[in-house]
């Protein structure tokens, strides 16, 4: 089964062809994925691209800009020319727009999808998952006019308190590769309802899918400048958590990073969610299922090409568990690689090397 991806940059469109079946995908004419500020899409002040390959291939399939302070500045800029208005709306106006970008992004969801697919390398029932849970949390910030009224205290005699939640203004979030639609569904649309303005950072080995949801949420009637898109690396993010006018940070990522975005944040007195990674240990005891057991723990530590938060990474047997060390040698063992359903995706070395 092959696909079609069609990715607008620039004006122009670059039509990638996507063999599903055998997990290859061939490039009719590799797009180069400049930033999104102010609405329009803008190459990088450096003029410097880096490869964005598909990791079941190690074809490349675009070519991503490589940020730096000045297109920060430029992005910051932005969204400080678009607050006011976007703030000034009130926040039922503002969940009208997530309402219309939920149902753009289950009418998209075949072309996500295959984004997803193409350029992290899961399979389609994993990739369909990445789009679905990520819309649930847009569904949640659907539900913010009832969470952000504040209240009303009488706390003494005579006098009232009240409380309000009101927007920080520019915030921006750092997302990893793994899961190129979910996680930055974490955090941008809570952000962007609660009445902020976003610029997002992703991570440069997967910046497709998050180029095209940038359009759905232009096409649901958010204001230009509102939702930005800069990418890059090191610097980039430096340059991003360093900015007097970028008020809160959130980072998801390795727990090296997340450590360093934190002491960099907390170093400044800036606001910051920093989530790292874990070694996530699963313990057998003798009465477990050991077939159920052994289907979960290589689903576990296979799934979504072996990249999941949750992916375990250490098994302790208690005691007697029978042959559930078997089965999941056995389970492990006919693991099948390729990018449909109940198949694993084998990550190539190239891709490796260039990004480690």
């Amino acid at each position: 089964m092959s696909a079609v991806v069609s990715i607008t940059d620039n004006g122009t469109t670059a039509t990638i062809n996507v063999n599903l079946k055998e997990g290859a995908a061939t490039a009719a004419s590799v797009p180069s994925l400049d930033n999104l500020i102010g609405g329009a899409y803008v190459p990088p002040t450096t003029g410097e691209y880096m490869p964005v390959l598909a990791p079941a291939t190690g074809e490349v399939i675009g070519n991503v800009a490589v940020s730096g302070a000045e297109d920060v500045e430029a992005a910051v800029l932005a969204a400080r020319a678009a607050l006011p208005g976007w703030r000034s709306l009130t926040c039922k106006s503002r969940a009208a727009v997530m309402f219309k970008f939920q149902q753009l992004m289950v009418t998209h969801m075949d072309e996500l999808v295959d984004l997803i697919m193409l350029e992290g390398g899961k399979n389609r029932q994993e990739a369909v998952g990445d789009v679905a849970k990520g819309n649930e949390t847009v569904e949640w910030a659907c539900s913010m006019p009832q969470l952000m009224p504040g209240q009303l205290l009488a706390v003494s005699r005579g006098i009232t308190c009240h409380d309000t939640r009101d927007p920080l203004g520019i915030v921006t979030c750092i997302v990893p590769f793994n899961f190129p639609s979910m996680v930055p569904m974490w955090t941008c649309p809570i952000a962007l309802t609660a009445g902020n303005c976003v610029i997002l950072k992703p991570s440069e080995k997967v910046p497709l899918t998050m180029n095209r949801i940038s359009q759905l949420l232009k096409e649901a009637g958010l204001p230009d400048g509102v939702f930005q898109i800069v990418n890059g690396s090191v610097p980039t993010v430096n340059a991003l958590v360093d900015h007097p006018d970028v008020k809160a940070v959130t980072f998801v990522g390795s727990s090296k990073v997340a450590e360093i975005v934190a002491k960099r944040c907390r170093a400044i007195n800036k606001r910051v969610l920093a989530l790292g990674g874990a070694k996530n240990h699963l313990v057998a005891l003798p009465d477990c299922d050991a077939e159920m057991c052994a289907r979960d723990i290589v689903a576990s530590f296979a799934g979504c090409a072996g990249q999941r938060c949750m992916a375990a990474s250490v098994l302790l047997l208690v005691g007697d568990t029978g042959d559930l060390l078997d089965r999941v040698c056995a389970k492990a063992a006919a693991l099948v690689a390729g990018q449909q359903n109940g198949q694993v995706t084998i990550i190539i070395a190239l891709t490796s090397r260039l990004y480690p």
